[in-house]
């Protein structure tokens, strides 16, 4: 038997397989011949397969996973979403799986708004817990704002590449600059050491921005509540955007004005009355604090009735 015929063969397919880099992300919509947009498959931990798709999914298409008439896209292209009449429409185009960091999901995605005017969006992810973060989360201040002085072609990016060893920084006009993770490791913030860099243990963001929280409580009647939100953004005044869905109906609305300062996080929501010309509170409305154990406690009004809720990060 000629064994030298069995091994090449063998040889150069573990060679192959070794050298492909793993697919993360899939197609949303194989269906839809017209636009592209990203879903993570991670069987190895669905918890945070769901927090990324909800948060790509929120963030880009403003829809829950699934929860659509027709396709993905209805929402962002009809640019018409309670009440509120966008700007832009967005058309998403194609998308580029870039991970390459073991404890990082990354992904690019690419399109064109109505004015013509083209479009790049960067998405991180930590894989450990589907909790996205941007690049000013790997530094402390001090370091970012080091590191900006010695490069201040850097500014405030979120256009990078990580890799198991280096950072590739996008400094616009198709020049990139690709630094060692070893040599900014005294620019980093404990989150951006322990997430770039071997450990035993896991160590979170303190902000909530692009965090997810789910309350707990029941009725009157003692039918028990699960109240959904996510943060989309949080600014340095404390403003922030709030989604919010229960988990039983699994509608998504957005509070119009929601803040979050010294542990506490008030949010609204208003209708415009046409017939006097203002905003008028919808009785929908939500007030928790932080406590000690780090649990957020609370009320929650939907119409006349309050509930009390119990919110922890998810």
């Amino acid at each position: 038997m000629n064994t030298t015929k069995i091994l090449i063969p063998t040889i150069i397919f573990l060679i192959v397989g070794f050298m492909a880099k793993a697919q993360y992300f899939v197609e949303l919509d194989t269906a839809n011949q017209k636009y592209r947009f990203p879903k993570l498959v991670y069987p190895q931990n669905p918890k945070v397969e769901e927090k990324v798709n909800t948060a790509l999914q929120i963030d880009e298409l403003l829809i829950l996973p699934d929860k659509y008439k027709v396709n993905p896209y209805e929402i962002v292209t009809y640019q018409n979403i309670w009440g509120i009449q966008f700007d832009d429409k967005y058309e998403y185009e194609s998308w580029t799986d870039l991970t390459m960091h073991p404890n990082v999901l990354s992904v690019r995605i690419k399109g064109e708004k109505e004015d013509n005017q083209r479009f790049v969006f960067h998405k991180f992810f930590d894989k450990r817990t589907g909790d996205s973060f941007i690049f000013s989360d790997l530094f402390t201040n001090e370091g970012l704002k080091k590191l900006q002085n010695e490069n201040p072609s850097i500014g405030e990016t979120n256009r990078f590449i990580l890799k198991k060893d280096t950072i590739c920084i996008d400094k616009g006009y198709n020049i990139s600059r690709k630094y060692s993770l070893k040599k900014l490791k005294p620019y980093l913030s404990d989150y951006g050491v322990n997430l770039l860099f071997d450990s035993d243990s896991i160590v979170t963001r303190n902000s909530l921005r692009g965090k997810f929280m789910v309350g707990k409580g029941e009725k009157s009647s003692g039918e028990p509540m699960h109240y959904w939100l996510y943060i989309a953004q949080l600014d340095d005044d404390g403003s922030a955007t709030v989604y919010y869905w229960n988990k039983k109906r699994m509608d998504l609305n957005c509070y119009s004005d929601a803040t979050i300062k010294n542990g506490v996080l008030q949010a609204d929501l208003y209708f415009y009355d046409n017939q006097i010309k203002e905003d008028v509170h919808a009785m929908s409305s939500l007030h928790i604090k932080k406590q000690k154990d780090n649990t957020w406690f609370g009320e929650l009004q939907l119409g006349s009735p309050f509930y009390e809720l119990s919110f922890q990060e998810y």
